[in-house]
């Protein structure tokens, strides 16, 4: 709306026009006013009978429709403003008899070089002409009015309807749970763990559900009830309601299973369950393997270039791609052991498959003839706290001056092994000390257990070497140079030829017996001890492979029977041994297959479903996963009991049965892997003779006797 513009030195009809213009655009702004609430309030009354604000909030909806209807009277004020219309215009449209002659004294107003005669003669006759216009009549401001109070009245109705029935729709529905509860619809959210990089999946009433381990699964329940529980195969859990008739509840995906759904009523009545399977898909470790060259390699000297590639892959996102070797130099029980990293040219195909090529350089090692290079690529994903995996690993060997292998013989991969055996329980010991500090109490005693385990198979290696340690006494605390005099007399044969008197076999007796403390340190997780037999261990072990020592094994003589004992004896002591019988134990997965079928047959023989046939059915299903959640075969099988229940309940007998059918073959499909073929009946034997007689009489001649 444009205001008049008439200069202000103008003559008295100038200013009865613009009076009453000013009026007129007073009167607009109030209609426009009125409009815009009665909007306003149209639309709070809309929503309030839509539900919103929800039943109860009075000062809430009270709020919301003031603000509407001001907002109403703000929005119509700017659209009137937005038309950009003149007053004169507007008063034109609906006094015709004025001929334009506003229209032509409001444009006066912004036209000072005007004729004055002119403008006074338009200007008197105007005046004249708004004297008989009533501004009232021109613009009324009833049908704004009416709107207003018809659309005020309206809401404060439907508000108190609103609020009158809300004790007897609370009342209503607090009956009705108690009536009968029942689970009306479940979303549910699947977050994936943030390292994965899979976005947030939602489902609407699945029968299955597909997350990838570690998933966040959070399950929106809309039912009727006054309670929701949620039961999975490891734990129970009441859902927590987070508005009318809704309950929310969340569980992490670890195990393939199930989740069972079930509403409560005010009194204590269960509705029927929902079952919904879950199969949890696992992180895959990654793939790693070195592609070229892909095998051992005997060189002549160190002055070699090696090509190496590598092929990685992982199910959801590589994080990283390596290659790793050992650098083994020296000999004997003298071995040092070097790791270090060789630097690659990845090429990213995508984020799950990734290639990439090494030109290795070996001078720079520095390896000595008879020393070896061991290589591996180690592959990571993103999961925290993955082990890396490792492919087959390879090596690179300078060999000897006069070490080539001749052709059709292999090297023999027994060579040294005795010596880098026990180094390396050194140097397994020593990394295991230095990550103390950075390890949990558990992992620490797990870590330091296997050392033990490693460190006796070592020291059965030496025991099967010397054919069996000749000590009488398993106190590993006795010293060698205690003297036995009944095991001395029993290996008499060996004082006298010299093989006890070998101090290579004293070395190595005493290498075992340390072997055995480090072992015995070890399992208690004390490495501080175990370090210092191993270290004595060690050196025993070089005194015993030394050049001027000689290891004599003991040989065993064959058992051989005693000949002039046959025939001897009393002949009533042979007899044959009896031992008690023992009951096979019941296969525990047929038994609740079993049950499962008999509750089948039972369910779908009966003439009618009855009311808890649902329930029924929702039962053997939730059975059926206890038994093996991760079968594609029983999660079928689950799956149509679910539906069969479902089928019940909205009454769709045929169907019901027919599901209810294919769950009883697929329940005896499974059952058929884990039972024993019956034995196959074999006839007769006169009839075996009897059809023998019959082919020798059909195949002898005609006429023949």
């Amino acid at each position: 709306m444009v205001s008049p513009r008439i200069p202000v030195n103008v003559q008295p009809d100038a200013s009865a026009f613009r009076a009453f213009l000013t009026r007129a655009a007073r009167r607009l702004a109030w209609v426009a006013a009125a409009q815009g609430a009665a909007a306003g309030l149209a639309i709070a009354l809309v929503l309030s009978v839509a539900g919103w604000p929800t039943p109860g909030a009075y000062t809430k909806a009270a709020v919301a429709a003031l603000s509407l209807a001001v907002a109403g009277v703000v929005v119509r004020w700017f659209i009137f403003r937005a038309r950009g219309e003149r007053v004169a215009l507007l008063v034109e449209r609906r006094a015709p008899q004025c001929r334009n002659l506003l229209i032509t004294a409001d444009e006066l107003a912004s036209t000072p070089a005007v004729v004055h005669h002119i403008a006074t003669l338009v200007y008197s006759q105007a005046a004249r002409l708004v004297t008989g216009l009533d501004v009232g009549a021109l613009f009324p401001l009833k049908n704004a009015i009416i709107a207003l109070a018809v659309t005020s009245v309206l809401w404060s109705i439907a508000v108190a309807r609103i609020a009158t029935s809300h004790g007897s729709s609370v009342a209503a529905r607090a009956s009705s749970r108690s009536a009968s509860a029942a689970i009306n619809a479940i979303d549910v959210t699947i977050t994936p763990p943030v390292y994965s990089g899979k976005t947030v999946q939602y489902v609407h009433d699945p029968a299955r559900i597909d997350a990838l381990v570690g998933s966040r699964i959070r399950l929106t329940v809309h039912a009727r009830a006054a309670g929701v529980s949620m039961e999975s195969i490891r734990a129970r859990d009441t859902l927590v309601a987070s508005g009318a008739e809704t309950f929310d509840g969340e569980l992490i995906a670890d195990a393939d299973g199930y989740i069972a759904v079930e509403p409560h009523s005010d009194d204590g009545h269960a509705g029927v369950r929902r079952l919904i399977g879950v199969t949890v898909i696992p992180d895959a470790a990654p793939r790693v393997r070195v592609t070229a060259p892909a095998r051992d390699l005997f060189l002549r000297d160190a002055h070699q270039t090696i090509d190496v590639g590598i092929d990685a892959s992982d199910d959801l996102r590589l994080a990283s791609l390596k290659l790793r070797y050992t650098k083994v130099s020296g000999s004997g029980e003298r071995f040092t052991f070097t790791e270090g990293e060789v630097p690659l040219d990845v090429v990213r195909i995508d984020g799950r498959a990734w290639k990439a090529h090494a030109t290795w350089r070996l001078d720079p090692l520095g390896l000595s003839p008879g020393d070896m290079v061991v290589y591996r690529a180690v592959a990571a994903d993103f999961r925290p706290g993955a082990t890396p995996a490792e492919s087959d690993s390879y090596i690179a060997e300078i060999l000897l001056p006069g070490g080539d292998a001749a052709a059709g013989f292999a090297l023999d991969p027994e060579q040294e092994r005795y010596a880098v055996s026990q180094q390396m329980v050194i140097l397994k010991t020593e990394r295991l000390s230095a990550r103390h500090a950075s390890m949990s109490a558990d992992a620490f005693s797990t870590a330091a257990q296997e050392l033990a385990a490693e460190q006796r198979k070592v020291r059965a290696e030496f025991v099967f070497m010397m054919g069996g340690e000749l000590a009488d006494a398993p106190d590993l605390s006795e010293s060698l140079t205690d003297i036995n005099e009944e095991a001395e007399a029993e290996g008499e044969s060996d004082l006298l030829a010299g093989r006890m008197a070998n101090q290579g076999r004293v070395a190595l007796l005493r290498a075992i017996r340390s072997m055995s403390r480090a072992a015995a340190s070890l399992t208690t997780a004390d490495l501080t001890p175990a370090l210092s037999h191993e270290r004595a261990a060690l050196a025993q072990l070089e005194r015993a492979f030394s050049r001027t020592r000689i290891i004599l094994r003991a040989l065993t003589e064959r058992e051989r029977l005693d000949l002039t004992r046959r025939l001897t004896g009393v002949l009533t002591d042979a007899a044959r041994d009896v031992h008690p019988s023992v009951n096979a134990e019941p296969n525990a997965r047929v038994l609740g297959l079993r049950r499962v079928l008999a509750g089948i047959a039972t369910l779908a023989g009966a003439a009618q479903f009855t009311a808890d046939a649902p329930a029924q059915t929702a039962a053997l299903a939730e059975e059926v996963l206890r038994v093996d959640a991760s079968e594609k075969t029983l999660q079928s099988v689950a799956t149509l009991l679910n539906d069969a229940g479902d089928a019940i309940a909205k009454g769709h007998t045929s169907d019901a049965r027919d599901l209810l059918d294919r769950a009883a073959t697929g329940i005896a499909t499974a059952l058929r892997g884990d039972l024993l073929d019956a034995p196959i009946a074999l006839p007769p034997s006169g009839v075996n003779r009897l059809n023998g007689a019959l082919n020798d009489a059909l195949r002898r001649p005609r006429g023949a006797p």
